[in-house]
C-alpha cells in the first residue's frame, strides 16, 4: 500500500520534472505500483458515486456501490484500451521517441493523476449526496468532475509530451536556432533571455494541432464510454441494473438532466 502512495505521489509531483526519469524502469514511479494505486483511487471515487443509491433509495441498493466501485476504474482502463493505440501512433508522427512501455508509463502517469484529482473530489459527491435527493443535479455533478479531472490529466499529458519532444530535437535542427558562442551560453546562464527554440508543441504547430485532434478523440471516448457502462449513479425511480439498454448518447442525456434541473426535478 505504502509503495502505491509513493507511486500516485510520484507522478503528483514529479510530472513538472525530466519526463525522462519519469519514463526509466528504475526511475521514482513504478508501473506496477502505479496502475494499482490507479484501480483503487477508481475505486473510491465509484463509491462515492454508489451512496446515491445507498441513501436516496428505499430500500437502500447498496449493489450500486459495488457496481460503480468496479465501473469507474474499468471506465478508464477500457477508454486506454480504445486509445492507446492511436496514442502511440500520433506521438511517433510528432516525433517523440518512445517505446510501448515508455508510452504506457507516460499515459498512467496522466490518468493517476486524473483519478487522485478525482477521488479527492469524492467527499465533496458524498456531501452533495447526503445533502440533495435531486438525480440531475447529481448527474451532472459527477460529469462536471470528471472532466474536471479528466481535463487536468490531459493537460498532465500534454505537457510531459511537450518536453520529451523539446529535449529530443536536436538544438542546431530546431527552426531559427544557431549554435550558441560560449560568450551566449555565459550570458545566458547569469539570468538573461532564454534562446528561444522552435517545437512541435507551440500553439499554433501543426504538431500541436494534430495532438489536439487525439485529445478530442479520447474525451469523446471516454464521454461514450461512460454512457455505454451506466448506471453509475443509479435512479430513484428505476430498479437496480448493471447496465442499460443503448439508446440516445451522453450528450442528449446531459441537455435532459440540465433541462430537469431547471424544471425543479
Amino acid at each position: 500500500m505504502i509503495q502505491w502512495l509513493k507511486a500516485v505521489d510520484g507522478a503528483l509531483r514529479g510530472h513538472k520534472q525530466d519526463p525522462r526519469s519519469m519514463l526509466k524502469e528504475e526511475g521514482p514511479v513504478r508501473l506496477g505500483p502505479l496502475i494499482l494505486a490507479s484501480l483503487l483511487l477508481g475505486v473510491i471515487y465509484g463509491l462515492f458515486m454508489g451512496l446515491y443509491a445507498a441513501f436516496n433509495r428505499t430500500p437502500p441498493c447498496f449493489e450500486q456501490l459495488l457496481a460503480s466501485a468496479i465501473k469507474v476504474p474499468a471506465l478508464f482502463l477500457l477508454t486506454l484500451f480504445v486509445t492507446f493505440p492511436s496514442l502511440y501512433v500520433f506521438g511517433a508522427l510528432l516525433g517523440v521517441q518512445l517505446t510501448l512501455k515508455e508510452t504506457l508509463r507516460l499515459v498512467f502517469v496522466s490518468l493517476a493523476v486524473n483519478l487522485a484529482v478525482l477521488a479527492s473530489l469524492g467527499p465533496i459527491t458524498g456531501f452533495f449526496t447526503l445533502s440533495t435527493t435531486s438525480y440531475a443535479f447529481m448527474k451532472l455533478l459527477n460529469v462536471f468532475f470528471f472532466a474536471v479531472s479528466g481535463a487536468i490529466g490531459l493537460t498532465v499529458l500534454s505537457s510531459m509530451l511537450s518536453r520529451l519532444e523539446r529535449s529530443e530535437t536536436p538544438l542546431p535542427a530546431r527552426q531559427g536556432v544557431k549554435k550558441e558562442t560560449a560568450e551566449a551560453q555565459d550570458t545566458r546562464l547569469q539570468g538573461s533571455t532564454p534562446v528561444t527554440v522552435g517545437s512541435l508543441w507551440e500553439p499554433r504547430s501543426p504538431g500541436y494541432r494534430t495532438f489536439r485532434v487525439w485529445l478530442i478523440i479520447y474525451a469523446l471516448v471516454g464521454a461514450q464510454m461512460g454512457w455505454i457502462l451506466r448506471p453509475f449513479i443509479g435512479s430513484p425511480d428505476l430498479a437496480f441494473q448493471w447496465f442499460r439498454a443503448r439508446e440516445s448518447n451522453i450528450f442528449v442525456d446531459i441537455a435532459r438532466s440540465i433541462a430537469e434541473l431547471m424544471s425543479g426535478k
